[in-house]
């Protein structure tokens, strides 16, 4: 399904790169350049309250890669720019490298309609802890292991998936380890359109060491619509939001990206 991945690459904005779990075919190779922003200037306290803060913006720009290695084995890379802003009783900025991400998905079966796969990266953070408050959260290495399953099927007659992902993520420094569960239902309504409803969700398994004792848990939801100009060219566009967190910015933003593959 040669929609399908370039689809889920729009999960690269909820963290590290992650496509869905259908692989390339042999000797393919898909190119993804995406910009997107998000800010907020509430956050949710330890109990889900809605509070407010400092603003904090974020700008950032991806570059992502993913290669048909062999039948069933996609290789993926991503790096990334940001800008990140902190305004008002406390300012702080950062600008320079976000993250970088290298990793593999292996599809381990396809029965029927169904496909099973498994994903592994490593993340490597471009921010360090003397850059300030910008940069909280954004100096760990990590790494990500995943279990992926999808499904075709048709809605109403027009061709649609399912893609469930379950990881555990590994992080270094102050951040607690994570569980996440993403989930996106996609629908192509037309011939060269397709339309995204995404849930990313992240529960943190214990607290942070260091100054912020944070135990996260984070559930953001991203609408999206992709268009195919051509049969090698995709231009895409998504919104997302927080409708509800722990220990979390209640972050909203935008990103437009455009796909190429060859």
């Amino acid at each position: 399904m040669r929609w399908a991945t370039a689809a889920a690459v729009l999960a690269a904005t909820q963290g590290a790169a992650c496509a869905g779990a259908f692989t390339l075919e042999k000797g393919e190779t898909k190119l993804f350049a995406t910009a997107y922003v998000t800010s907020g200037d509430h956050y949710f306290d330890g109990r889900g309250r809605l509070k407010a803060r400092d603003r904090l913006r974020k700008q950032d720009f991806q570059l992502y890669a993913e290669h048909g290695l062999a039948d069933g084995l996609t290789v993926f890379g991503a790096g990334a720019l940001e800008r990140i802003t902190v305004s008002g009783a406390e300012r702080s900025q950062r600008r320079g490298l976000g993250r970088t991400e290298l990793g593999a998905r292996v599809r381990l079966a396809e029965p029927g309609a169904w496909i099973v796969s498994a994903q592994g990266g490593v993340v490597i953070a471009g921010a360090k802890r003397s850059e300030g408050l910008a940069a909280i959260g954004e100096t760990d290495d990590q790494v990500d292991m995943r279990l992926l399953v999808a499904r075709s099927f048709d809605a109403f007659a027009r061709p649609a998936f399912v893609d469930v992902q379950v990881g555990y993520r590994t992080r270094s420094g102050d951040p607690a380890n994570e569980v996440r569960v993403d989930v996106t239902l996609g629908v192509r309504p037309a011939p060269r359109w397709l339309l995204l409803a995404q849930s990313f969700n992240v529960f943190g398994q214990g607290r942070w060491d260091g100054p912020y004792a944070l135990k996260q848990r984070i559930h953001k939801v991203q609408a999206a619509a992709l268009l195919e100009l051509t049969a090698a060219l995709t231009i895409y566009a998504a919104v997302f939001a927080t409708p509800s967190a722990r220990d979390a910015l209640d972050e909203r933003g935008a990103q437009i990206g455009i796909g190429y593959r060859f």
